[in-house]
């Protein structure tokens, strides 16, 4: 299931030991490579650009997407750096983060095929699609609506939000959380389950699927034999329940693609 994955994202900040790049390409996996520099600066530590950009060259061949190091807080050192890097030989992907000016980001676009957004997870769904609307109404895209660049959202947690915009790509841990609260991602249905058993929600009715009626619990067993999945190993263990939303993720965003709220322009330009 992992090598079904076209790009892995990885943070420097946990794959830069040796064993791990030899794990990874043993298991034949590309990376979209994120700087860890949020990781380093939450932990009090940092990162040093020459041996981010010397990691990125002694592993070229596992790392099709290198992202530039965040200088946290900071636009115009995050510039810098992409500048440095550049001039040391790589081509990472510029970063515009949440409440930067805006004239970064028009740079970016005109000079850049793709880009990458952050600073995004501590802020609120609400306060996201005002800011996000405004960036992809008079930033982001073409007169007919269509993207101007590809883009890709770092941290995008929200999956009405991944669905309302048309992201390149975007990157989550959402459904690991899931997996770690007892949650399982039904594509069939219309959304979360909680399915451990250890839950304190099997005891509130409509909560679990072992607190519905004896038909609904069976009808949510039978959807998830028919993947062929036995339901009591997502009640017990939490790696089949990763697992199963490692692949339930995509699915159920291809089928939800075009269904409820999407993003249009207030105002289809001619132009």
């Amino acid at each position: 299931m992992r090598r079904s994955v076209e790009n892995h994202l990885e943070s420097y900040h946990y794959i830069g030991k040796p064993s791990a790049v030899r794990k990874i390409r043993a298991e034949g996996i590309k990376v979209f490579l994120d700087s860890g520099a949020f990781s380093a600066f939450s932990l009090g530590s940092e990162i040093d650009l020459g041996k981010y950009c010397d990691y990125i060259h002694e592993n070229a061949d596992i790392i099709d997407f290198p992202s530039v190091l965040d200088a946290i807080g900071d636009a115009e050192g995050t510039w810098r750096n992409q500048e440095e890097m550049e001039r040391r030989g790589t081509k990472p992907l510029p970063c515009f983060h949440y409440g930067e000016p805006t004239e970064i980001l028009d740079h970016y676009v005109k000079n850049y095929d793709y880009i990458t957004i952050g600073g995004m997870v501590p802020i609120s769904t609400v306060q996201l699609r005002i800011w996000l609307d405004r960036l992809w109404e008079e930033h982001l895209t073409n007169a007919d609506g269509s993207p101007k660049t590809k883009v890709h959202g770092f941290g995008l947690t929200s999956l009405p939000l991944m669905m309302r915009y048309p992201w390149y790509s975007v990157d989550s841990s959402t459904w690991v959380q899931w997996a770690a609260n007892g949650m399982i991602l039904v594509p069939t249905r219309t959304g979360q389950l909680d399915v451990s058993n250890k839950s304190s929600r099997r005891k509130i009715p409509g909560q679990h699927i072992d607190s519905m009626s004896p038909l609904g619990t069976a009808a949510l067993e039978d959807d998830i034999r028919s993947f062929h999945i036995d339901p009591d190993r997502l009640r017990e263990y939490y790696y089949s329940r990763w697992a199963w939303n490692a692949w339930a993720f995509p699915w159920y965003a291809r089928e939800k693609e075009y269904e409820g709220d999407v993003f249009v322009p207030d105002v289809m330009r001619l132009f």
